[in-house]
């Protein structure tokens, strides 16, 4: 997937804010960041999610609030691309603000600081949880329901109220996280982005990723840490781990075979790698379902 700098409101000079449903066979969209800030509830889809730095398995009923210009993309598993193109199966409803003129309009009416320090935070990705994500949720479905200005301007407030006093979230990229993203190097992240989600269970050789992009080993680990601040086995692993969060929960499936379809040829380093990343091991994991 390349990356791509868009704008969501460049023709809605006087708007803070717009909504938009998605009803697809598949989410589409490409690799991308914006100015404005995103609220997203993911009705139904699942597959991989890269927000930032963070690589995770996504699930339907999934919230997340996007800060301004962090990198991000909804990528559904292959199952999406091979069914009947006419069934909505990715579905999901965003809000978008523009956060400085946002600011600028609110202060006239007081101190904003709890605002201003959640959409800073939320420059790493922000997903919510508990009674939160199901007030936002609501509200969501209310702000796209509504057509007169001042009432969406109302639920908007209210909206912007919730993720300011809640603590029900967890940040998904790195506290150091930072854009570095170069719109000269979408070609080349499109390929290896694409070639990861649908090879991750296979054998892969740094060789055959340095030769897709046209360039030596050497030069292409260098350039693949200095755009996602991770090493290129790093992203793999992060990629395979995401893929076996989804498959534990279904407790059918012995932590073996988990390992085995997640691209791991022994237990014990597949062990070691979910530890290192989500802090328990896979059968501690599996528990919490």
């Amino acid at each position: 997937m390349k990356i791509v700098k868009t704008s969501i409101l460049a023709d809605k000079e006087n708007k803070i804010f717009t909504t938009k449903i998605i009803e697809q066979p598949y989410f589409s969209t490409e690799f991308h960041f914006h100015e404005e800030c995103q609220l997203v509830y993911v009705i139904e889809s699942e597959g991989k999610r890269i927000v930032g730095d963070s690589i995770e398995h996504f699930e339907r009923e999934e919230l997340i609030f996007l800060g301004p210009n962090i990198p991000h993309v909804w990528h559904n598993d292959q199952a999406y691309f091979m069914q009947n193109m006419d069934k909505p199966s990715a579905k999901s409803i965003s809000v978008f603000f523009d956060a400085e003129k946002l600011m600028a309009l609110l202060i006239h009416f007081g101190d904003f600081k709890k605002l201003e320090a959640v959409i800073v935070k939320a420059q790493r990705g922000m997903k919510f949880y508990g009674k939160t994500k199901t007030l936002l949720r609501n509200l969501i479905y209310e702000i796209t329901q509504e057509t007169g200005d001042f009432s969406r301007m109302i639920l908007l407030a209210n909206i912007l109220r919730l993720l300011s006093t809640t603590n029900e979230y967890e940040l998904l990229s790195g506290a150091g996280y930072v854009n570095n993203y170069q719109l000269k190097d979408n070609d080349r992240m499109d390929k290896v982005f694409k070639y990861v989600f649908d090879n991750f269970a296979s054998e892969m050789k740094l060789e055959t990723i340095a030769d897709l992009v046209g360039m030596n080993k050497q030069a292409f680990c260098r350039f693949f840490k200095s755009r996602t601040q991770k090493t290129f086995i790093q992203f793999v692993n992060e990629v395979k781990i995401g893929q076996a969060c989804k498959l534990i929960a279904n407790k059918d499936m012995q932590i073996g075979n988990v390992a085995l379809a997640c691209g791991f040829q022994t237990i014990s380093n597949f062990n070691k790698f979910f530890k290192l990343m989500k802090g328990v091991t896979p059968n501690a994991y599996r528990k919490t379902f």
